[in-house]
């Protein structure tokens, strides 16, 4: 095998391997992209069930003391619809915290 023959050979395997380590890389770069997008989604999703959290205890408050309500329970109407919404949010961050483990095995 001549000089240029051995040179194009190893210019050709460079270019493939440079190639596979590219297409590596790319792989690598969408799937950090997809998991910053979840991560941040899922922050997100914790935030509003922290205000809702935070509504809850400011409307039992509300009706405790400021209405002079016996008592408050899940059923109470200004309450049950945060808890519904509590429940959804969590849902939604299971689901995403799922697709957040796909990428880390």
């Amino acid at each position: 095998m001549s000089f240029w023959d051995r040179m194009k050979e190893a210019l050709e395997k460079g270019v493939s391997t440079s190639k596979e380590v590219f297409d590596k890389t790319k792989k690598k770069a969408k799937d950090l992209g997809d998991m910053g997008a979840l991560k941040l989604a899922i922050s997100k999703l914790e935030r509003q069930a922290e205000e809702r959290f935070s509504l809850i205890g400011t409307r039992v408050y509300d009706l405790l003391i400021k209405k002079e309500r016996k008592s408050v329970s899940k059923s109470t109407p200004e309450i049950r619809d945060l808890l519904s919404e509590i429940i959804d949010i969590k849902k939604n961050i299971n689901k995403k915290e799922k697709e957040l483990k796909k990428y880390k095995t």
